[in-house]
């Protein structure tokens, strides 16, 4: 959620290396709020009494796209600014994390 609300407040300032004209300035902030609403959804599917791991799955999936994003950026593009390695780290680890968890959790309830 804080990653949305500084790329609405700042655009291409809110994050290291980011540059550019006002369209990209532009699609930032518009993708500011959509990081927001994903990290309440997060929050959402995990504040129950029993998480909602579907849900999780879901959201950790559509995390995962968001890293195979950066990977063709890679391919095609060259590498981003090394900010985006931490980023691409937790996209692809937090489907797995999410995958262990739960199915610790469905084994420990049922």
């Amino acid at each position: 959620m804080a990653i949305g609300g500084i790329q609405l407040v700042g655009g291409v300032r809110g994050e290291p290396g980011m540059t550019g004209d006002a369209t990209v300035d532009s699609h930032v902030r518009f993708m500011g709020p959509v990081f927001a609403g994903y990290g309440l959804a997060w929050l959402d599917a995990t504040t129950d009494d029993e998480p909602d791991l579907d849900r999780l799955r879901i959201l950790a999936g559509l995390m995962a796209l968001g890293g195979v994003g950066r990977l063709v950026t890679r391919a095609t593009r060259g590498r981003p600014h090394r900010f985006h390695d931490v980023l691409l780290a937790v996209e692809l680890a937090a489907p797995v994390v999410t995958e262990v968890l739960g199915r610790r959790e469905r084994a420990a309830h049922g």
